[in-house]
Formats: structure tokens, sequence, C-alpha cells
């Protein structure tokens, strides 16, 4: 073989060799192009969870704390305690005030029934005079009585009115007195159970299943007052992804499709997740300073957008609000209607 022949070879064995090259990158690249069109995915990925900011109901002196920062809590336990003297004083007083009125109420009543029974009495003496100024009045015919013995009975008679007339108008008055007092029993009990609410918010127990934030600032013996940001709780029961795809990547995505969630802090492990919605508008457009390409030279700058996958938390691998994430999404499969729960293909290319 001469030594054309040999370079000839190697020439053939170059180019074979780049040829094989060029079509395993070009395959390569296509099937990772391909790959990301049906399996968005996106690093720009975030856990969050619901946080409540705990604050008083009532002010006073702490005076116990029964949970350290970033503890696990569960629903109802006891978290803080506000000195509850003053408040226990105030249901006291209120509480005393509020019998005295129904005891008042009581006498009322009592009243109220001795004056019925003078009106009856009253009455029964006003027909009592009534009959005996007839029985006069038919013996003045006869001249059997006296004319003055007969003024005599029609002035009891104008008496006898003028007592029932008084009667009538005291059972009116204990009638009034009787629903003033009423209201008053209202009010009281209204006063009281305020008492009784501020009392128990002395005390304030964990309103679900969460965790202590880390920034905890409370100390026993501390002032508070209502309304005063004192620490947060991160709710344990419901956690998602708010994964930022490129506005390229979201044709495809559905609420309901799949996808799979890797976390930083745990290398090698996959959350299963669901998507729930898409937002309406960029991350941009929600901002504080909204972009504004009406002026000035624009440049294009692609938009992301947040799409909200819900993930289930892990006793092995606990979530924890505001970790770093990586989502793919598989807009491979079918996604059911929550409306019809009929199945629904996927979406075109």
């Amino acid at each position: 073989m001469t030594e054309q022949d040999a370079m000839d070879n190697k020439n053939r064995k170059l180019i074979l060799t780049g040829g094989i090259l060029g079509g395993i990158t070009t395959l390569g690249l296509t099937g990772f192009f391909v790959y990301g069109h049906y399996y968005p995915n996106t690093p720009d990925a975030y856990v969050h969870a619901y946080t409540v900011t705990v604050a008083p109901y009532v002010a006073g002196y702490i005076k116990n704390i029964h949970i350290q920062p970033n503890q696990f809590i569960k629903k109802g336990e006891l978290i803080y305690e506000i000195v509850p003297d003053s408040f226990q004083v105030i249901v006291d007083q209120k509480t005393s005030k509020l019998e005295a009125s129904k005891k008042n109420l009581k006498s009322m009543h009592q009243e109220l029934q001795k004056a019925k029974d003078d009106l009856k009495s009253k009455k029964a003496s006003r027909w009592l005079v009534g009959l005996n100024q007839k029985r006069y009045a038919f013996l003045l015919e006869k001249d059997v009585v006296s004319l003055e013995k007969e003024q005599e009975l029609q002035a009891s008679t104008i008496e006898a009115d003028a007592d029932v007339t008084r009667a009538t108008a005291e059972i009116r008055r204990i009638s009034q007195k009787l629903l003033e007092q009423e209201s008053l029993i209202d009010a009281n009990s209204s006063e009281l159970g305020t008492a009784k609410i501020n009392f128990n918010y002395a005390k304030y127990h964990a309103p679900f299943d969460g965790f202590i934030s880390n920034k905890f600032t409370i100390r026993t013996g501390q002032y508070v007052k209502p309304g005063q940001a004192l620490f947060q709780i991160v709710d344990n029961s419901q956690w998602w992804v708010d994964a930022n795809y490129k506005e390229s990547q979201i044709h495809r995505i559905r609420p309901g499709m799949k996808a799979s969630i890797k976390l930083d802090m745990y290398p090698g492990k996959k959350f299963e997740g669901t998507v729930i919605n898409i937002s309406s508008g960029s991350g941009a457009y929600y901002s504080l300073l909204p972009p504004q390409n009406a002026t000035g030279n624009w440049v294009k700058v692609p938009q992301r957008f947040p799409v909200r996958i819900e993930i289930k938390q892990s006793s092995n691998h606990p979530l924890r609000a505001g970790s770093t994430a990586h989502s793919t999404i598989n807009t491979m499969q079918a996604v059911k209607s929550n409306s019809s729960m009929q199945k629904v293909t996927s979406p075109d290319q």
C-alpha cells in the first residue's frame, strides 16, 4: 500500500468518525429539544406554604410560653398565656352585675303580681260600690233613703274608679320597668360574654398543625398589645411549588397534569406533584413597578408565568417553605376534567 492510499484511508476514517459524531450530536440535540417540548422543566421553582402571623387579641404581660422556634405543633396545642388576673376580675364584676340585675327582675315580677292582685281588689270594690249605688238609687225613688246617702255613694264610685285607674297605671309602669330591666340583663349578659371571651383570649392555641417560625420575638414578662406581630406559623396541611416557566413552555401545560419535583436539599429524592393552575399574569406584571414597554427603546425579554404545583408533605423528607426546587411536567398524559371527570386528550403540539 502506497503512502497515498494510507493517507486516503485515514481521511475516510476521519470523515466517518466526524459524521458519526455529528449524527450523534444531532440526535442528542433533537432528543433534548423534543423532550423539553413534551416535558417542560425549569429550575426556577420554590416551595411555598400558607403562613399565619400570630398577634394577641388582648393586651397584657406574657405569663408562660410553651413552645420553641421551629417547633412542630398540633392543632389546639397551647402556645402562650397572658397574665389572666385582670380579665378574671372583669369577669367576676360582670357576673355580679348580671346576677344583681336578674334579682331585680325577679323582684319586679313579684311587684307586678302584687299590682295585678291590687287591681283585682280595686275592681271588686268598684263593682260593689256600683251595685250599692244602684240599690240606693232605687230606694231614693221610693223615698226610703235620703239624697245625702246617694251622693255619698256617687262619691265612692268616683273614688273607686280613680283607684282602678291608678292600679292600671301602676301595672303599666311596672311592665315598662320590666322591659327596661330585661334589656339591661341582655346588655349585662353581653358584657359578661365579652369579658369571658377576653379571658379565654389570654391563652392562644394553635389554629392548625404547623411549624413555628424561626423569627420568634416573644419572651416571658413581655407586654403585648392587640395586633402586635409576635411570630408566624407555617401551615403543614397545604404545600405547593411555584414553578416559573417561560411563556414559550406553558402552551401544553394544563391543570391536573402530573409533575416531578426535585429539591436541592434532598439530592436524588423525587416528589410527585399535580398542576393546580397557571397564573393569569407574569411575575413582572404583578410586580411593584411593572414594565412600561410603550416608551423608550424596547428589548424583548421572555416572561415567566408561575405554575402552581401541589405536593404532599413527607415525614422522611420534610418540606420547608422557600426551598429551591426543579420542576418537570409530563404533558403527554391525559387529564381528567374536574366538571365531567371525562378523559381529555393531551394538548396539541
